[in-house]
C-alpha cells in the first residue's frame, strides 16, 4: 500500500483538546482516506473467530486476546504498525516553538516513552451497530 502524505502537528501538545483530561488529543486526518480504506479492509477481512461478540458491540483484539490477564508476546500486524503506530511514535510530546528543534535539555519524547514497552502493545477494535452508542463505562488504567 502506498502511504499518502498526511499533515501532522509539530507535537502532541499542539493537538491537545483543552477542557478534557490531559491525555485527550485530536489530530484531524491522522490517516489518509486510502489508508483508512486499507485498514478497514483488514478489519473486515479478519477471520470470523477474531471477532468476539459482546453486549451491544463486537470486538477484535490485536495481537491477541488476554490469556490469564496477560497478552501473548507477539507483534502487532504490519497494517497497524504502519501507518498507525509509526505515526504515533513520530509525534513529540515537547511543545513546538514555531519550528525550532528542541535544545539539549528538551529531547523529543513520544507519548509511550515512559511505558514499559515504549510503544503500543495491543489494539482494541470495537464495532457498534448503527444507532447503538458507547455504553457508559469507566476505564481502568
Amino acid at each position: 500500500m502506498a502511504t499518502n502524505q498526511v499533515s501532522l502537528p509539530p507535537s502532541l501538545e499542539d493537538a491537545r483538546i483543552h477542557g478534557l483530561p490531559s491525555a485527550a488529543y485530536y489530530i484531524p486526518d491522522f490517516i489518509s482516506e486510502e489508508e483508512e480504506h486499507f485498514i478497514l479492509g483488514k478489519v473486515a477481512g479478519a477471520p470470523k473467530p477474531r471477532w468476539k461478540q459482546l453486549t451491544h458491540r463486537r470486538l477484535q483484539t490485536w495481537p491477541s486476546d488476554l490469556v490469564q490477564n496477560r497478552l501473548l508476546d507477539s507483534p502487532l500486524p504490519e497494517w497497524l504498525e504502519n501507518p498507525v503506530v509509526s505515526r504515533i511514535l513520530s509525534l513529540s510530546t515537547v511543545k513546538s516553538d514555531g519550528g525550532s528543534k528542541p535544545g539539549p535539555d528538551l529531547e523529543p519524547e513520544h507519548i509511550f516513552a515512559q511505558s514499559p514497552h515504549r510503544r503500543p502493545n495491543h489494539v482494541l477494535i470495537n464495532e457498534y451497530p448503527p444507532g447503538v452508542g458507547i455504553m457508559a463505562h469507566k476505564l481502568s488504567i
